[in-house]
């Protein structure tokens, strides 16, 4: 029997945007859904609009709340799918796909709650790619994952819904509440490779200060931190990419950068690996045992890349990881390569940025001057040779050539090495 969702929409005076969220959930292929939706009482059309798809609406409540998080409340209750998701208005999934690819993976795994990747659309019109933490247990301090990219057991939600009395202490944080409530009660995460969602980047939640006090409330409601544990959480969770991307605000862009110039020059340029390795980490970037960076790299926010053990990275290369650059182990990067997850809608009337992650696997090798651009994954042990312009992804152990990059053969499987280098300076 096909798993049942039932996916919740709330919503108040979204006649602006309501619209697109339906047509998104109604134009789903998987076709056991249950779709809620719990309106506040609008009076600006809204409901008027969702007339319209009556039809596909199973459920649909309008009356006065207390808020978006007593609306969720309500439409949890009232479900009676397996797995429920929230898709509030303005949200849309990514594909018409979405739910019934979802729902595909989730029949490999157990788990009660099940989260993807989301696409962030920020007010300008950029796109950010926001790939979500695999590991479940940094839930312990911070959230992994955009809320409404989840798919939660329905049982473990109508036990653990969103908690009204600490809204004046956490306001719009309530949702990484209930997520963090449902860890500590001992629930287990997976996460699916999807991207599940798009969504609008709020200027509420944007904020911060605050959403380091509230973060840190939900982590250490049971506790009595010293100021220095306060210190160092801060400074763990400023650090991550997450919350780097969602609230960097001007004067932190500014610091940022300062630190990011030196890496890109004076430290950059330094003859010493170990020195330019620790200033990067310093700045976000994880990188593994073993690993090699040589001289004059050109870095698009650190913060995003992420690199495996015992790989090289040759001089002059250019790696942006702007919408999140993964290099997995034994990977080989040749000279004066590039390697962009950041594009334009030349489309866009206000040439709106695209930024979409590279994913590169262990023991690729590409050669010198070949350039990668965004949304591309390379399988394991494939080659990319030299001044090969890759655009789309390549098979594991597949070798690939040319403008644009096509397959010319394949490589041996048994593959069992690592990129060493044996000098302290490089």
């Amino acid at each position: 029997m096909h798993r049942k969702i039932s996916i919740i929409t709330v919503c108040y005076n979204a006649f602006q945007s309501i619209e697109k969220t339906i047509l998104s959930v109604v134009n789903q292929t998987y076709s056991n859904i249950e779709y809620i939706i719990i309106d506040g009482k609008s009076s600006d059309g809204t409901i008027d609009i969702i007339n319209k798809y009556k039809d596909h609406i199973n459920i649909f409540v309008s009356e006065k709340d207390n808020g978006v998080y007593d609306a969720m409340n309500k439409g949890v209750e009232l479900s009676t799918g397996d797995s429920i998701i929230m898709m509030n208005a303005g949200d849309t999934f990514v594909e018409s796909t979405t739910i019934e690819k979802a729902v595909f993976l989730m029949s490999n795994v157990n788990a009660d709650v099940f989260f993807g990747d989301s696409i962030e659309i920020e007010p300008c019109g950029n796109s950010h790619y926001r790939i979500a933490d695999s590991n479940s247990a940094n839930l312990s301090r911070f959230p992994i994952y955009r809320h409404g990219a989840s798919f939660v057991d329905a049982k473990l939600h109508k036990r653990i819904k969103f908690d009204l009395s600490k809204s004046t202490d956490l306001g719009y944080s309530l949702d990484f509440n209930q997520i963090f409530s449902m860890y500590k009660a001992g629930a287990t995460f997976a996460k699916i490779d999807l991207p599940i969602m798009i969504y609008e980047q709020e200027g509420m939640s944007n904020n911060p200060v605050r959403s380091l006090k509230y973060v840190f409330k939900i982590t250490h409601a049971d506790k009595s931190p010293s100021l220095l544990k306060k210190i160092r959480h801060h400074i763990s969770v400023l650090r991550t990419k997450a919350f780097l991307n969602r609230y960097m605000s001007n004067a932190i862009h500014y610091i940022y950068d300062f630190c990011l110039f030196l890496a890109n020059g004076p430290i950059g340029n330094f003859p010493c690996y170990r020195l330019r390795k620790t200033w990067l980490k310093f700045l976000g970037a994880r990188i593994g045992k073993g690993t090699i960076i040589n001289m004059k790299q050109f870095f698009y926010h650190p913060t995003g890349l992420r690199i495996g053990n015992s790989s090289h990275i040759n001089r002059g290369c250019i790696l942006d990881a702007r919408g999140t650059l993964i290099i997995g182990d034994n990977v080989s990067i040749s000279y004066n390569s590039t390697i962009l997850t950041g594009s334009h809608d030349h489309n866009s009337p206000s040439f709106a940025g695209r930024f979409y992650p590279i994913i590169i696997h262990d023991y690729v090798w590409i050669g010198a001057c070949a350039t990668i651009l965004q949304g591309v994954t390379i399988g394991k042990g494939a080659v990319v040779c030299a001044g090969a312009v890759v655009t789309s992804d390549v098979e594991p152990y597949t070798i690939v050539a040319g403008v644009p990059a096509k397959k010319i053969g394949t490589r041996n499987q048994n593959l069992n090495y690592k990129c060493e280098w044996p000098f302290p300076f490089a």
